[in-house]
């Protein structure tokens, strides 16, 4: 028997699979212009493969993450039927929408680093 060392878990392409699949989805299959500015940030499956808790963040300030969230709370239906077209898995994980505030901190810090750097 051959063996072969394979650095990736099948959940680690999976995600792969299911961050480009749910990114074209959003980006150019559902017609809201609301959803434009988002980004997946990340994807985090279950070790069963039966959840997958999906991260997102906007580039506007002016768009309410809660507004966004749910939209695709209300999109998930539409979103996983798509996925089932794009993905052979024998199961679909359920999926979970959250807000990714990292990045909102990253800017946070930057702006923070750049006013000390003026003041002195």
């Amino acid at each position: 028997m051959i063996r072969r060392n394979n650095p990736y878990k099948r959940k680690d392409r999976v995600e792969q699979e299911l961050r480009k699949a749910i990114s074209s989805i959003i980006q150019f299959e559902m017609n809201d212009g609301r959803l434009n500015e988002i980004t997946l940030t990340d994807i985090s499956l279950s070790n069963d493969l039966k959840n997958a808790q999906i991260y997102i963040s906007t580039s506007l300030s002016g768009v309410d993450k809660n507004e966004v969230l749910e939209l695709l709370d209300n999109a998930k239906g539409y979103i996983k039927k798509n996925l089932s077209n794009k993905i052979k898995l024998r199961y679909m994980p359920h999926l979970h929408f959250k807000y990714d505030d990292s990045i909102d901190y990253g800017f946070k810090v930057d702006k923070l680093l750049k006013d000390l750097k003026e003041e002195g």
